[in-house]
């Protein structure tokens, strides 16, 4: 792996191992469907997952810290309908980019922050700097109940405002269960 997909890593190296991991960086187009079609574009994950899942989607942080003016969180996103994990992400947030109570809503970990910006009006876009698989090693795949056998697929995205500002950094992993049921 080249260090600067290392880098586009960390949100999810401050909560999971990611050494023994196998991670193959792809082009958008190289990725199967449906995960093409969930990743693949210059939105938010919520609301393309509820669109898929025909369903709400809930957040459950399963983690979280705070260090210096980053608020880091492990997530998983689940439906509403069933409960079942849609997504698990790990993202850098810079709250202090916000107004008051939105930031607070941030913080609290109640909505996922797609759900949030989109309700609150907030002007910003979704640009994803890479896209992957990964033969996890038991780590990641753990979270969504899955064999390492089983590739996952992903994509590190930035959110950034209108002037450019970046006010968040994430590793978005989708299960592979779940989408094929």
């Amino acid at each position: 792996m080249s260090s600067s997909f290392n880098d586009l890593l960390s949100p999810l190296s401050r909560f999971r191992p990611v050494g023994d991991a196998v991670f193959n960086v792809l082009e958008g187009a190289e990725l199967p469907e449906p995960f093409r079609g969930l990743l693949v574009h210059n939105g938010d994950m919520t609301s393309r997952l509820q669109s898929f899942h025909q369903c709400n989607i809930v957040l459950e942080v399963l983690a979280s810290e705070v260090s210096g003016s980053v608020y880091a969180r492990e997530v998983l996103l689940r439906s509403a309908a069933t409960a079942a994990p849609v997504e698990y992400g790990a993202i850098e947030i810079l709250p202090d980019e916000f107004e008051p109570e939105l930031r607070t809503q941030i913080l609290e970990g109640r909505v996922p922050l797609g759900g949030l910006l989109n309700a609150s009006g907030v002007k910003y876009f979704s640009q994803p700097q890479a896209y992957f698989s990964v033969q996890h090693d038991g780590a990641l795949g753990a979270v969504f109940g899955v064999a390492s056998e089983q590739p996952l697929y992903g994509r590190c995205n930035v959110l950034h405002k209108e002037c450019g500002k970046v006010f968040a950094r994430i590793v978005e992993v989708l299960p592979s269960v779940a989408l094929n049921e």
